[in-house]
């Protein structure tokens, strides 16, 4: 079983919340609304989300999950029609204006199927449905660990059941040459279907010279957000370094992390947002010393390491 509503709201969803945006309409309902200072935001965060391609027709979807089940009809009920590898992509195949989304529930997670073609690897065409939350919401290919080749990064709705209606969680992924390299859940990020949220995945360069990869999200309306998190990858683990939901001003996560390279190490966090809405990161080099190590990150604090 699986409930229905109209296509036509979906595929104008940036639309629509660019209406909302623009709105100068307040309720006491509406304490997070964003305002209208958050419209150059708006504009940067979506030429940069992939929000769009997860609804437009015979765009480039990707797996999110091992042994990805496609079904013959939008309902796990069905018959199977092919199990694909993680990262694996298909085509989408977009519902009309005149049809209807099949949506449904798995793992406490309420999203759409997606009606998908594609070949698996041995070469068998197949045409059927995949359940959102096993479709990545957001993806990027990046070098990561300065070897000139470029790793798969991935977000989605993490693959544990959800516990309560609280209990929200996505997961970031990096893959290389379809094996999973490192993943690490975010707490609270609202991916699926029911969060009517724009996700957003990139990487960027620091002044410093290492990548920061930041999976956010974006939703506007009577409950609206700006939630950011930013991860650093150290060649085999993800650590989240900085993580806060903007429109209310709540930190989640602000840690100091260390950045080797070379025969230079810094200890690195969070200063502040600079231009063009990214972060800007505080770093200091540590100084060698008879084996020990010593930074000051704050005006009294030490951090001492072998």
């Amino acid at each position: 079983m699986f409930t229905q509503h109209p296509k036509s709201l979906t595929p104008m969803r940036n639309i629509l919340l660019f209406t909302a945006l623009l709105s100068s309409q307040f309720t006491p309902a509406q304490e997070r609304f964003v305002s209208n200072e958050a419209e150059g935001f708006y504009e940067w965060f979506h030429q940069r989300s992939q929000v769009d391609q997860l609804y437009q027709d015979q765009t480039t979807l990707y797996t999110f999950t091992e042994n990805t089940s496609v079904y013959t009809e939008p309902c796990q009920q069905s018959a199977t029609v092919a199990n694909l590898p993680l990262a694996h992509p298909v085509t989408n195949i977009a519902y009309q204006d005149d049809y209807y989304l099949p949506e449904g529930v798995i793992n406490g997670y309420g999203d759409l199927w997606y009606h998908v073609k594609g070949q698996t690897p041995n070469g068998r065409s197949f045409t059927g449905y995949i359940f959102g939350t096993h479709i990545a919401k957001g993806w990027r290919k990046a070098d990561l660990n300065s070897d000139r080749q470029a790793e798969f990064l991935m977000i989605g709705v993490s693959p544990e059941p959800r516990q309560n209606l609280r209990d929200i969680k996505a997961e970031l992924r990096i893959v290389d040459k379809g094996q999973l390299m490192a993943q690490k859940i975010i707490p609270g990020l609202c991916l699926f279907e029911d969060c009517a949220s724009s996700p957003l995945l990139r990487t960027n360069t620091t002044a410093q010279g290492f990548t920061i990869i930041e999976a956010s999200t974006m939703t506007v309306g009577c409950w609206a957000g700006i939630e950011r998190a930013f991860y650093y990858y150290d060649g085999e683990e993800l650590s989240r370094v900085y993580h806060a939901e903007y429109t209310t001003s709540t930190k989640y996560a602000d840690e100091p992390f260390v950045v080797s390279s070379g025969t230079s190490t810094q200890i690195c966090e969070y200063s502040h947002e600079g231009e063009n809405y990214l972060p800007v990161w505080s770093c200091q080099t540590i100084e060698i010393n008879n084996g020990r190590a010593a930074v000051a990150l704050e005006q009294d604090q030490l951090i001492q390491a072998k």
